[in-house]
């Protein structure tokens, strides 16, 4: 089960990339192993472990995932996604 993604943990992992050589904040070397670590760690997408990395909308990403878990700890579904009209 993964971690639940919290403020104190995204933003641990942003000092972690500060520490590093900068390399224009491309996905490669000790980067690319914090982003997947994150990623393994706290169950989110790639791109959402990038820009926490990077130092990006980590508190919209944390309230995402606090909603998720609350509502699945009060059993309540996930609304279906609308399809989109041509």
């Amino acid at each position: 089960m993964a971690e639940l993604l919290t403020p104190s943990i995204a933003y641990a992992y942003n000092e972690k990339a500060k520490a590093l050589p900068y390399n224009g904040m491309q996905d490669i070397g000790e980067r690319r192993r914090l982003r997947q670590d994150l990623q393994e760690r706290c169950g989110i997408t790639e791109l959402e472990a990038i820009n926490i990395i990077n130092g990006f909308h980590i508190d919209t990403y944390c309230i995402k995932y606090l909603r998720k878990a609350r509502e699945a700890a009060e059993g309540t579904p996930e609304p279906t996604k609308k399809k989109r009209r041509r």
